[in-house]
């Protein structure tokens, strides 16, 4: 029995080991671009640096604020966030499917104009990923008559704070967003396996929690060579100032294989205060109105790495709006959420997914002389793979996509 328990771990630890690990607490920590901000800009494939002129420019780029035309409340629900991902193969012939549902408003904004000043409050959800599974395999291997799967997670990062902007002239702009920055983090996981012979069974529990507290940043500058064309520059980072984890984890393992039960079983709690570390994260941004009816608009945000093991990225976003008329604009995006991992190679082990993300965004707006309403989706799709099994250098196929209906509302004060 003790032969078959541990090819049943072999088979299974992917299972605690990735995405459940203490190193792996993070819903999707590889990834910056997981949850595109506001109307106008989260339909135009989150490329705002170079515009930023209403309420949503607290988060994009503080110095476009200044540039906003009288005062507004602008608030975006996410009417569904919804993520999935695939293992091909990865519990003996069967998928292993994670899927992620949150119904999360990521925006709310009030901004307050003057003749050469702009002030803005705003509340953002970057961040937000919920999952409920309870999946059952019957005879997913030979050795194995019946494997249970429980998780319950939640991970949501929100930010909070004021932001001011200053014009110098016409053509040039700064501004400074101070974001708190709270993130909270539940999780609830456990299984249980049955042998094929039924002489034994293992049962596996864990509980994590994590709280972070800590302050974001961001400066940003904005200016216009020419009156077709705008320039953006952002830079921001976060500094964390208290991080609490503690973690509960219990295994259960019964052995009936000599004929007298043995039994082994181990709890162990786990408590932490280390802080992780934030990448220097630095966006450009050029937007062009080659008539006034018709704008285009490129971003590049560059991230640079603060942690080992954690390499240096450039994703790209681009988008244009165009007016069908004074009280009707529709708009289209493209960007790219590349991982932050290492390229792998021979060496690779597990817990390692390489994954690569492409999306599209697109979106309708109605005005009316006070107020907008904003209609929209964004969709993402990606393709690699998951080094799995503890210590192995096997690989699994690896899909993700994810769908996100936009509802956004904003009025003039």
């Amino acid at each position: 029995m003790k032969n078959v328990l541990i090819k049943l771990w072999l088979h299974f630890s992917l299972l605690i080991f990735v995405g459940f690990g203490a190193t792996q607490l993070q819903a999707d920590d590889d990834h910056y671009k997981n949850m595109l901000i506001g109307e106008r800009a989260a339909t135009m494939g989150g490329s705002y640096v170079a515009i930023s002129d209403d309420s949503t420019g607290c988060y994009y780029n503080p110095a476009g604020i200044a540039y906003a035309v009288g005062d507004s409340l602008s608030g975006s629900g996410n009417m569904l966030h919804k993520m999935k991902t695939v293992y091909s193969k990865a519990i003996g012939t069967e998928d292993w499917v994670r899927e992620s549902e949150a119904l999360v408003p990521n925006y709310f904004g009030v901004l307050k104009n003057y003749k050469n000043y702009s002030f803005c409050f705003s509340y953002v959800v970057p961040e937000a990923f919920i999952e409920h599974q309870d999946l059952v395999f019957d005879n997913p291997l030979s050795t194995v008559k019946k494997y249970y799967q429980s998780l319950h997670s939640e991970d949501i990062t929100y930010l909070m704070g004021p932001s001011a902007a200053m014009k110098f002239g016409e053509n040039l702009s700064i501004g400074l967003t101070l974001y708190y920055q709270y993130r909270s983090f539940i999780r609830q996981y456990h299984y249980f396996l049955e042998s094929t012979d039924d002489k034994g069974y293992e049962v596996y529990y864990e509980s994590r929690k994590l709280r972070e507290d800590g302050m974001m940043p961001k400066i940003g500058m904005q200016w216009s060579p020419w009156s077709l064309l705008t320039v953006g520059m952002a830079v921001d980072q976060s500094i964390l100032l208290n991080s609490n984890f503690q973690g509960d984890v219990s295994f259960h393992n019964t052995d009936n294989s000599t004929g007298t039960p043995s039994l082994s079983t181990l709890m162990n709690r786990t408590n932490s205060a280390e802080k992780r570390k934030f990448p220097l994260h630095l966006a450009w941004g050029v937007s062009y109105f080659p008539t006034p009816s018709l704008l285009y608009t490129v971003d590049l945000d560059y991230y640079q790495a603060s942690e080992n093991g954690r390499a240096d990225i450039m994703n790209y976003s681009g988008g244009t709006e165009y007016y069908l008329n004074p009280t009707n604009a529709i708009r289209f995006g493209l960007f790219t959420n590349y991982t932050n991992l290492p390229l792998p190679n021979s060496s690779t082990t597990a817990p390692y997914e390489y994954l690569d993300i492409y999306g599209a965004s697109f979106g309708y707006t109605s005005y009316s002389s006070s107020s907008s309403l904003t209609l929209g989706a964004i969709y993402t799709s990606g393709s690699g793979k998951a080094w799995l099994y503890s210590g192995s250098t096997e690989t699994r196929a690896l899909t993700r996509e994810s769908l996100t209906l936009v509802f956004s509302a904003s009025s003039s004060l």
